[in-house]
C-alpha cells in the first residue's frame, strides 16, 4: 500500500524536473544568423566601385591632365620663325624679324620704320621657345597655306590691305601662311599670333609708333 505522503514525495519530484527541463531549454545558446554568401561578392564590387571613382577623379600622369594628351613641340638648335610684313597702299611698316631657338632676333627695315636696314637683339631663349610651342598649341600647323585673294579660304575680298608671311620651323616640321589682310574669313588666331611675335621680338623699338 503506497502512502499518500509518498505519492506526494513523486508528484513534486516530477514537477520539479519538468521545471529544470524547461528552464534548461531555454537557456540553450540562439545560432546567429549565417551570413549570406551573396554578401562577400558585393562587398569585392564595392571596392573595385570606388577604386575606379578614385582613378577618375585623379590627375592624368606625364602632364595629360584636362585632356592635353599631345606632348610638347620639341624646339631644336635649328628651329625659328620668320615673319614678313609686306606693303599696304599706305604707309604699312614693311620689314622682316626672325627669331631663333638661341634667342637671337634679326630685324630688316624696308619702308616706313623708324630704324632701316639690319638690325640685331636678343631675347632668352626660353621665350623664343615658349613661342615656338605657343604657336603650334594654337593651331598653326592647322591653318590654310594662303588667306589671299586667289584661295578659296580667303572670304570676301577688299584690296590695298598689307600682307604677311609667316613661316614656323619646328616640332619636325616647316609650316608657311600667306595673309592678305583684305581676305574677310582669314582666323582671328592667325593675326593674334602675328601680333605675338612682334611683341615677343620687340620690334617697337625699330618699327617705331606707328
Amino acid at each position: 500500500m503506497i502512502l499518500p505522503d509518498t505519492i506526494l514525495a513523486v508528484r513534486e519530484s516530477s514537477t520539479r524536473a519538468r521545471i529544470a527541463a524547461a528552464r534548461s531549454s531555454t537557456r540553450a545558446p540562439i545560432a546567429a544568423p549565417r551570413e549570406s554568401s551573396t554578401r562577400a561578392p558585393i562587398a569585392a564590387l564595392a571596392l573595385v566601385a570606388v577604386a575606379a571613382t578614385v582613378a577618375a577623379c585623379s590627375p592624368a600622369q606625364n602632364g595629360t591632365a584636362d585632356g592635353a594628351n599631345q606632348p610638347a613641340a620639341v624646339v631644336s638648335a635649328d628651329s625659328r620663325i620668320t615673319m614678313q610684313r609686306l606693303p599696304c597702299f599706305g604707309t604699312c611698316p614693311v620689314y622682316t624679324v626672325d627669331i631663333t631657338a638661341d634667342g637671337t632676333v634679326r630685324f630688316t627695315g624696308e619702308n616706313f620704320v623708324d630704324s632701316t636696314g639690319a638690325r640685331t637683339a636678343a631675347i632668352a631663349p626660353d621665350s623664343a621657345a615658349a613661342l615656338m610651342r605657343e604657336m603650334i598649341a594654337r593651331g598653326f600647323h592647322d591653318f590654310a597655306d594662303r588667306y589671299t585673294h586667289e584661295a578659296k579660304e580667303c572670304g570676301s575680298y577688299h584690296t590695298d590691305a598689307p600682307r604677311v608671311i609667316l613661316t614656323l620651323n619646328a616640332g619636325g616640321r616647316v609650316k608657311t601662311v600667306e595673309h592678305d589682310y583684305g581676305c574677310s574669313d582669314a582666323p582671328d588666331e592667325l593675326r593674334a599670333l602675328q601680333d605675338r611675335v612682334d611683341s615677343v621680338a620687340g620690334v617697337r623699338r625699330w618699327v617705331g609708333g606707328q
